[in-house]
Parts: C-alpha cells; sequence; structure tokens
C-alpha cells in the first residue's frame, strides 16, 4: 500500500489536474529558475516538500506535512501575463486544492493554508505565486510505548 504522504501527493496533482489553465504539474522534479519551462508547459504548478512537524502519541504520530505550490507564468506566444492572471489562477488553485479539505484520504485530517505570496516584478517577464499548505495526518506507530 503506498505511503500516506504518496496518496497525499497523488491527490494533490489530481486536484491540480481538474484546472484546464495549468499545462504541467510535478511534484518529482523542482526547477529553480522560470525560465527552465518550455512555453509549451506554462502556466505550470510544481509542489515543494518543506518537511513535516511530528507529534509523538501512543501507537500513532500526527505528522503535519509542510509543502509549498508554486505557479509559474511567463509569456506563451504574444501573451504577456499580468498581476491579476496570477492571482486568478492562484485563487482557482486554492480552490481546487481545498475542495477536499482531507483529500478523501483516511488519516489526513485536514490542510491548513499557512501563507501566500507572489513575487511579482523580480522575475520579468515571469510571475510566481507561492501558496504555503500543511498536511495534517496521523500516521501509526508499530508497538506500544
Amino acid at each position: 500500500m503506498p505511503s500516506i504522504r504518496s496518496q497525499i501527493a497523488d491527490a494533490l496533482l489530481a486536484r491540480i489536474a481538474t484546472l484546464p489553465a495549468i499545462k504541467s504539474s510535478s511534484f518529482d522534479v523542482v526547477r529553480l529558475q522560470a525560465n527552465d519551462f518550455q512555453d509549451w508547459e506554462l502556466p505550470a504548478v510544481q509542489i515543494i516538500d518543506l518537511g513535516e512537524i511530528n507529534t509523538h502519541e501512543t501507537r500513532r504520530a500526527k505528522k503535519g506535512w509542510q509543502l509549498v505550490v508554486e505557479l509559474i507564468l511567463g509569456p506563451t506566444g504574444a501573451t504577456v501575463p499580468t498581476q491579476k492572471t496570477l492571482w486568478d489562477l492562484m485563487q482557482d488553485l486554492e480552490q481546487a486544492i481545498w475542495a477536499e479539505p482531507n483529500l478523501n484520504i483516511p488519516g489526513v485530517v485536514h490542510m491548513v493554508l499557512t501563507q501566500t505570496a507572489t513575487d511579482l516584478h523580480l522575475m520579468t517577464p515571469y510571475y510566481l505565486g507561492r501558496i504555503e499548505l500543511q498536511v495534517d495526518y496521523y500516521q501509526p506507530l508499530v508497538g506500544t510505548c
């Protein structure tokens, strides 16, 4: 059986795939520069793993997996993105991700939106939006305390 984190990653990518405006999404490949994307891949989403906060409870661990969902926009053909385009797509992403706050996965308690940020001008003609979230879930542990 896949780990809870594998299930969460698959569920997040499936939620993002419901947005026709997003041309590519990835959990496994993170590109450090916006210009590493080809025109046909934009707008793109990449999910970055920031680690977990763990609380040991009797026979289980409560985990808070921290993730960043990055939205990358860039010029495609004659179309140049705007701040409003970025904000609108970020809102669409948030609504798609939180359509099922527990992702319909046993053990997942809830997803928490922790922060959003936009980089509107530093990478022109590319725009970057960050949605930071925490997925709270329980993982059974082996043995007793």
